[in-house]
């Protein structure tokens, strides 16, 4: 089975986008939510297995990419306490309002 971050390497090698651009892309919608600017190293990090991969680092990681909300988020485990899922939740819908 294809985890995550194989399959967020795949969509990035067919639209022949770089972890640059997603990079890029991420810190787009990083800067409207008022977050935190992530890094190329972060990302090559996620990807290569070094940081553990959180389903709110995938919400935008799903607007950068064009993915339906919740495609990557649910491939992945979900947070366990009431508080985290709220925070979530509340990314998600965020995130979704941004054009």
């Amino acid at each position: 089975m294809l985890n995550v971050t194989d399959y967020i390497k795949m969509l990035l090698k067919k639209k022949k986008w770089t972890n640059t651009r997603l990079c890029q892309e991420i810190n787009k919608i990083e800067e409207l939510l008022g977050d935190s600017r992530t890094t190329n190293q972060n990302i090559t990090n996620y990807l290569n297995g070094y940081h553990s991969i959180r389903p709110k680092w995938l919400v935008k990681v799903e607007k950068a990419l064009n993915l339906p909300q919740g495609f990557l988020v649910n491939m992945v485990e979900q947070p366990a306490t009431k508080e985290a899922k709220r925070e979530l939740k509340d990314l998600m819908k965020k995130v979704g309002d941004i054009k």
